[in-house]
């Protein structure tokens, strides 16, 4: 069996390549075809890394996986759309993921349906990295920063007269013999806006040079529509968005995803009067889901049968207006989201089988901010923001079908049930962010901030041990504690942002010092023990606040060869750690980087890719996390214009057949698969796709 350290030779040599130290291209350069590059913007526009989508395939079907291609930023994947945002070592709820300006809660509690799984590739319009600390503007929990997600809408024309526009994309590749078709539409003046779409997605069990890895097939189906209208500078738009996912796989989780129901609807508007320009949002989600451990694979015993139903709805708003204010633009706004969870496990074979891992669970969080931006002088932007966040979390009481016969079960229920099952904390934001201009290529960017997190429902109500845990992934059985307090992260960066005429780099270091960090810790409570061993852990943890800081760098880079030839890439590095004991946080990224040379002609491009991940060896005792083997692979990638309506996209990934083992794709449960049980699930092999798209404008 071939295995990650195959490719161990060629990491250094496309980790070298990644860290290049060349200077930043002219921010018109920045959305050529196929450069991956961030448009220079001051501070008092946030800066946002925009990641470059032309170069990649659209039959990758976890919008999260794009991440990898943002300096700091990276994927937890525990399934073929179940991927959770990464940034600088944060994950899960720690990273505000905004999808059209929505905050879109998880259906579940082990984060089956991250918000980027409802934005499939074939909709995506632009996908950005808030790079360092996150603007208080941008959102009412940020502690890991803040990812940008924007499906594709309709756009206002000019003129009276209506413009209709039409695109079609068909898709497939082979290392899971996947296939996608997609449709938007849309017609517009300069008054109304209206549009159509919807995609449809299927694939098998995604195959490895050893075999296949089960289950990893997946299915969704995603459509929508969405009007505007516009009148003096004033606008006003809904949207509203099906989304349905049916048998996919998650091997890093306890079971898999039977569906997903989701219906998403919302209102937006934006006008300026005067000098005030205001912004108005509300949407609201509301989820069905169901998973089990039996559809997709096969549990120990028909005993040992799952079925998970939960349901989760969330109302959230955003209204915020501009004022001029000395120097600069003052920004005022509230926002929030409020949330409800419920989860019952049963057993198909056992009628009488009823656990409710969560009841009436409700978190309201809530905050109001104020945001100056200004330019001091000719060579200073300056960014001062404050916020101040109310998160309210309580729940219902909960039941267990076997409180009436196991005295430890009936202690865990009586215990929880009697609580005080109110969490209420008030979190105060700081940022402040410098922007000086060394020059007209070099720019000096310092930044400082504090940072709050409440803690998620799962952390404070998950009251008999079990996996349930946003898709940790670690194996091991977990509870709540009531009576967690708030994360606080005091976190500085420093950076610079060079353009040549030629070239550009874009380096930037960070510290990040966290209090309260919420965090596994091995349960000392001989109930919590005895009732996990009985569930198949002898070992569970407690959600605790521990103390951590998080440190590292990473940049993006590229330099232009002639009129026809580039180079362009993003380097990363972050390591988390214990600072109450002397251990490493869990599942955080290595040292990882990629690069593209690529070819351009006006109706064609090519580009050969280099992807390398270090070993990864600072790994958690506590979570019982395993190293990992480095690797690196190499992509071919094209784009050619048939006609001008008609594109076609092609490449071949992994293209020597590697076989590897991502650290953060999770460790397999899934004993009917050819990868073994308690091993890292493999990347894919090597894999052949094409997408053809028709534009009709």
């Amino acid at each position: 069996m071939s295995g990650p350290r195959d490719s161990a030779p060629l990491v250094p040599l496309v980790l070298a390549l990644t860290a290049l130290n060349t200077p930043k291209v002219h921010a018109g350069e920045a959305r050529q075809l196929p450069q991956m590059t961030v448009e220079s913007e001051a501070v008092s526009a946030p800066e946002a890394y925009p990641v470059e989508l032309q170069p990649t395939t659209i039959t990758t079907p976890d919008t999260a996986a794009l991440l990898q291609r943002a300096p700091g930023a990276n994927v937890n994947r525990n399934g073929p759309l179940t991927g959770l945002a990464q940034y600088r070592g944060m994950y899960g709820d720690r990273v505000n993921v905004l999808v059209n300006g929505m905050n879109i809660s998880s259906g579940g509690p082990n984060g089956m349906d991250p918000a980027l799984s409802y934005v499939p590739r074939t909709q995506l319009q632009s996908l950005e990295v808030i790079r360092g600390i996150a603007p208080v503007s941008s959102g009412v929990e940020t502690i890991g920063g803040t990812i940008i997600a924007d499906s594709r809408r309709s756009q206002f024309a000019s003129g009276k007269n209506v413009r209709p526009t039409l695109d079609l994309t068909l898709g497939g590749a082979t290392a899971d013999r996947s296939h996608v078709y997609s449709a938007f539409g849309s017609a517009a003046n300069s008054s109304h806006r209206l549009h159509a779409y919807g995609s449809k997605e299927r694939g098998g069990n995604i195959e490895f040079p050893d075999g296949k890895i089960r289950p990893t097939r997946h299915e969704r189906l995603n459509y929508g529509a969405g009007y505007g209208f516009r009148h003096e500078g004033q606008e006003i738009s809904f949207d509203l968005r099906r989304n349905r996912t049916d048998d996919t796989g998650t091997p890093s989780l306890p079971m898999d995803i039977v569906f997903i129901d989701t219906d998403i609807y919302e209102s937006e508007y934006q006008g300026r009067f005067g000098d005030y320009e205001l912004h108005g949002k509300l949407y609201y989600s509301d989820v069905d889901h169901e998973m089990s451990n039996y559809d997709l694979r096969q549990p120990a015993t028909p005993a040992a049968s799952r079925l998970n139903t939960t349901k989760s709805n969330s109302l959230g708003y955003r209204a915020d207006f501009g004022l001029p204010l000395g120097p600069g633009t003052l920004l005022l706004g509230s926002d929030g989201h409020f949330d409800s969870h419920d989860a019952t496990v049963t057993n198909p074979v056992n009628p009488a089988f009823r656990v409710q891992a969560f009841n009436g669970v409700d978190r309201n969080a809530f905050g109001f901010f104020a945001e100056w931006n200004a330019t001091l002088a000719n060579d200073w932007d300056l960014q001062l923001g404050a916020r101040y966040n109310r998160v309210e979390s309580s729940s219902g009481t909960v039941s267990h079908f076997m409180a009436g016969m196991n005295p430890m079960i009936a202690t865990l229920q009586n215990r929880f049930n009697s609580a005080k099952r109110d969490n209420n904390q008030n979190n105060l934001d700081l940022v402040a962010k410098l922007d000086y201009h060394l020059s007209s290529r070099l720019d000096l960017i310092a930044e400082g901030g504090i940072k709050k997190r409440a803690p998620s429902y799962q952390e404070l109500y998950l009251w008999v041990p079990l996996q349930a845990t946003n898709g940790l992934a670690d194996g091991h059985n977990y509870v709540g504690d009531l009576n967690l307090d708030s994360e606080t992260a005091y976190e500085a960066g420093l950076g610079l942002d060079w353009r040549g005429r030629r070239a550009y780099a874009a380096p930037r270091l960070f510290y990040r010092y966290v209090d309260n960090y919420i965090q596994g810790t091995p349960s000392t409570d001989p109930v919590v023990i005895m009732v996990s061993t009985a569930n198949g852990d002898p070992k569970p943890l407690q959600f605790s606040n521990v103390d951590a800081r998080l440190y590292g760098g990473d940049m993006d880079w590229g330099v232009r060869f002639g009129r026809h030839w580039r180079l362009d890439g993003v380097l990363s590095y972050v390591r988390g750690e214990r600072r109450d004991i002397h251990d490493d946080l869990y599942r955080i990224a290595p040292l990882n980087g990629n690069a593209m040379l690529s070819y351009n002609r006006s109706r064609w491009w090519a580009g050969i890719e280099g992807v390398g991940y270090a070993k990864q060896n600072k790994v958690s005792e506590t979570n019982d996390e395993q190293k990992s083997d480095g690797y690196a692979l190499l992509n071919l990638r094209a784009g050619l214009t048939l006609i001008r309506e008609l594109e076609i996209r092609l490449g071949v990934e992994n293209v020597l057949d590697k076989n590897y083992q991502p650290h953060l794709s999770g460790i397999n449960r899934v004993a009917a698969s050819d990868v073994a049980v308690g091993e890292h699930v493999p990347g894919p092999g090597r894999n052949y796709y094409a997408t053809l798209e028709y534009h009709y404008r």
